[in-house]
């Protein structure tokens, strides 16, 4: 049997920065569907699924929610999303483009997300760098308000991709806050941490990161916590 390695990506503070647009999407749907003004200025974003943000916007904010007016709100978001990305100044984070790159065209790796973007908020943030057609596979943030649950629908999404004679081996995943950690080990993932979000490295020793890293600017660093010889991926 041959043996494929999981590598999940979460997208805010580990691939890229979008200094605010998410939360000013957020804030503008809400006017545009419910004619509420919320600067969310309470709200901690990082680590977080849009699903359950969208609930504790909900429940704090007293809004009555129909069915229909929830799905009103996602489909507006986006839409609001692609407008402020557009206004703010969003930079990817370091070394990004090349580990991407290389785990993409590494025929033994199944590269996903594990993000709490709704999908379609995860390809607007990604397709602005060009990073959307290095995934094979991912769980968002409106399938379900627990991101270990969406670790665990990436995880069985990736056994689906599986041909015949393949299995799949160890599972990774890469992200920035605590939340990422959790969703790791709720998989028996390998969790790998990056302090270039919203904590600092030593936060994230503390919350029990299996590695962590001032950010992903060292390919050969990421590679070999992989596990990935570059020799045996030529042969």
């Amino acid at each position: 049997m041959t043996e494929k390695t999981a590598v999940f990506f979460d997208i805010d503070g580990t691939l890229l920065d979008t200094h605010g647009a998410g939360r000013d999407a957020f804030s503008n749907t809400l006017k545009a569907v419910f004619d509420h003004d919320d600067d969310l200025s309470y709200i901690h974003f990082a680590g977080a699924t849009d699903l359950d943000l969208f609930n504790e916007i909900r429940i704090r904010s007293g809004l009555k929610v129909s069915r229909m007016q929830e799905k009103e709100f996602f489909e507006r978001l986006p839409v609001e999303l692609r407008k402020s990305i557009r206004e703010h100044l969003a930079t990817l984070c370091p070394g990004v483009c090349e580990l991407l790159k290389e785990l993409s065209a590494d025929e033994r790796v199944l590269v996903g997300l594990v993000t709490g973007n709704t999908e379609e908020c995860a390809h607007i943030k990604l397709s602005h760098f060009n990073l959307h057609g290095h995934f094979m596979l991912g769980a968002f943030g409106r399938e379900h308000a627990r991101r270990p649950e969406l670790a665990r629908r990436a995880r069985e999404r990736a056994k689906k991709l599986l041909k015949r004679g393949e299995q799949l081996g160890r599972c990774f995943l890469i992200g920035d806050t605590p939340a990422d950690i959790a969703a790791a080990r709720a998989i028996g993932a390998v969790s790998i941490a990056v302090a270039t979000g919203s904590y600092d490295q030593q936060s994230l020793m503390h919350a029990g990161a299996d590695h962590v890293l001032p950010d992903l600017s060292s390919t050969d660093r990421v590679i070999d916590i992989l596990g990935l010889n570059r020799e045996s991926s030529q042969t």
